[in-house]
């Protein structure tokens, strides 16, 4: 059975230089398409389809890097070879890809396949780059894949992201772990410190736990030093009331993604949710009570890898959240170095050991017995976006198709795009598992590792290879509510930076005491006023 309700994260970040440079682009190929008699194109790749000469795609449908890979490591051959293919890989430095993108295509250049984050779809469609791809298509040339996407699509969002005006426009990737909540991570010496003696899993027992990590010297240093929780486990705090408003209340920008929730077809913004005021009440009586660290508003992170918290790895608060479970694992095979988290924590608590000394724990119980409030990043979490170069291309999309499938069919291939060649790019240790033999992520781009990824697991393979993490991971999973990705609509590209500052402000001064609680109410009419009204309109037509 399908669920009834199901999550948004809004807001992508808007392609601006997009908007108005391509239009050229647009109408040149416009031209060109209509000087074309009607089938000349079919004709064409008829004929190009009878002979062996290899298909050139442009590939932008990685996890770009500025690193380009080298065009002679065996994975680039072997891709090549096996599709009967050349590749122009895109690169550009990966915090500004779509602005260097953006660049290159204003000036004419157009990918075959280009990933959508970073980008606006509507924009990309309205300028003539991304073309449409039927997902009756993607079912007859991709049928492993599809029914890979149709069987996990708990939430009724499958291609969702990726439709505009009706319209499908790209490819759904599939991760395993976007099937996974973000977990709460305690420290468990603490509890045990303060006579407690499970992981908390209700609203009672969360509060019971931080304000004693707040007032009986958890980390036994004679100091009152410590605090309960900071901005993370506030989202799963607010959770136990109803669906989450945001990834993460903190008042740095960028400000955080706004959430939606689709019930009984109608798109509701969770942040102006009655059930959010009685969440921001309870965060203000700890915040005045002491147990919530002040500095909160700036985030748990100061640097490096986003996911580390650095509150929590300095002894400054006793649970986090907002994380994946394998950025806390330890090393569970030959190889294996641990979580990327975990490796920043065992060197400030070189003597730290899981399950003694922190663990993972699942979304807390609200008032009502249930527990919204893990952020699960779906298993769609990326669309790549099928442009008009590929489209118009029987060949090219066709190879496009044949790829994604084979993804999930061979496991040979599967290991050559996302882990290279055996015994010289990674070793299988004597218990399955798989350990990288590159040095840094530069030689794992030179090497072509990942470039042919497509953002898509086979979740058998990925089960198998990495047995001892999903044995974790499986233990902790607990309840959440998965993301939803909504087509994309005017409104949101309109007013979303708006609501994200007016909502994180709000929030912020609530939680403060800046504001009283009954302030959230007018926060309400302000955010109706500047657009939610709007959003929630469009986006509850365009799913009809």
């Amino acid at each position: 059975m399908k669920r009834k309700t199901f999550r948004h994260v809004g807001s992508l970040v808007s392609a601006a230089l997009l908007v108005g440079s391509l239009a050229a682009c647009s109408s040149t190929e416009s031209g060109k398409t209509s000087t074309s008699a009607p089938g000349t194109t079919g004709t064409k790749a008829t004929a190009a389809a009878k002979n062996d000469t290899p298909v050139t795609i442009e590939w932008a449908g990685y996890n770009i890097n500025d690193v380009a890979p080298d065009a002679n490591s065996e994975i680039i051959q072997e891709v090549s070879k096996r599709f009967n293919a050349k590749f122009n890989v895109w690169t550009a430095d990966s915090q500004k890809y779509s602005e260097v993108f953006n660049v290159r295509m204003a000036s004419g250049e157009i990918p075959d396949i280009l990933r959508l984050k970073g980008f606006e779809l509507s924009k990309l469609v309205d300028s003539g780059v991304a073309a449409e791809i039927p997902v009756e298509t993607i079912k007859q040339k991709a049928p492993n894949y599809y029914k890979l996407i149709m069987d996990n699509d708990t939430s009724g969002s499958a291609f969702r992201s990726s439709m505009y005006k009706g319209k499908n426009y790209g490819l759904s990737a599939f991760q395993l772990d976007g099937t996974y909540p973000t977990s709460l991570v305690w420290r468990t010496d603490w509890l045990k410190n303060v006579g407690i003696t499970k992981i908390p899993e209700t609203l009672a027992e969360f509060e019971d736990a931080i304000y004693k990590f707040t007032n009986n010297d958890p980390d036994k240093n004679g100091k009152k030093d410590t605090y309960g929780l900071s901005s993370t486990a506030m989202q799963t705090v607010l959770g136990a009331f109803g669906p989450i408003p945001t990834d993460v209340i903190k008042g740095t920008t960028p400000y955080s993604n706004l959430w939606y929730t689709v019930k009984d077809n109608k798109v509701t913004m969770d942040a102006i949710q009655p059930e959010m005021k009685e969440g921001l009440k309870l965060l203000a009586k700890w915040y005045k009570d002491g147990v919530i660290d002040p500095e909160f508003v700036t985030g748990e992170n100061k640097g490096g890898y986003w996911a580390t918290s650095h509150a929590f790895i300095n002894n400054r608060i006793g649970v986090t959240g907002n994380v994946m479970y394998y950025h806390w694992t330890p090393p569970l095979t030959e190889g294996d170095k641990g979580g990327a988290v975990y490796q920043e924590f065992i060197k400030v608590k070189p003597d730290a050991k899981y399950d003694e000394t922190w663990s993972l724990g699942k979304a807390i119980k609200g008032p009502d017995g249930k527990a919204y409030g893990a952020n699960i990043w779906g298993y769609n979490n990326e669309t790549l976006v099928i442009t008009k170069n590929a489209a118009k291309d029987p060949r090219k999309l066709d190879t496009i198709l044949k790829m994604l499938d084979t993804l999930v069919t061979d496991k040979d291939y599967y290991m050559l795009a996302n882990y290279g060649v055996k015994d010289k790019d990674y070793v299988i240790n004597a218990d399955g598992s798989v350990a990288s033999k590159l040095k840094n992520p530069t030689e794992t781009a030179q090497r072509g590792v990942s470039t042919f990824g497509m953002y898509t697991n086979n979740p058998d393979v990925v089960k198998q290879i990495f047995k001892a993490k999903y044995a974790v991971a499986d233990k902790v999973k607990g309840t959440g509510t998965p993301p939803s990705y909504l087509p994309s609509v005017e409104a949101s590209g309109k007013f979303t930076a708006d609501l994200q500052k007016l909502t994180t402000e709000n929030y912020i001064k609530i939680i403060t005491g800046e504001q009283s609680i009954d302030s959230f109410d007018e926060y309400v009419k302000k955010a109706r006023a500047a657009g939610a009204n709007e959003i929630e309109k469009q986006y509850t037509e365009v799913i009809k």
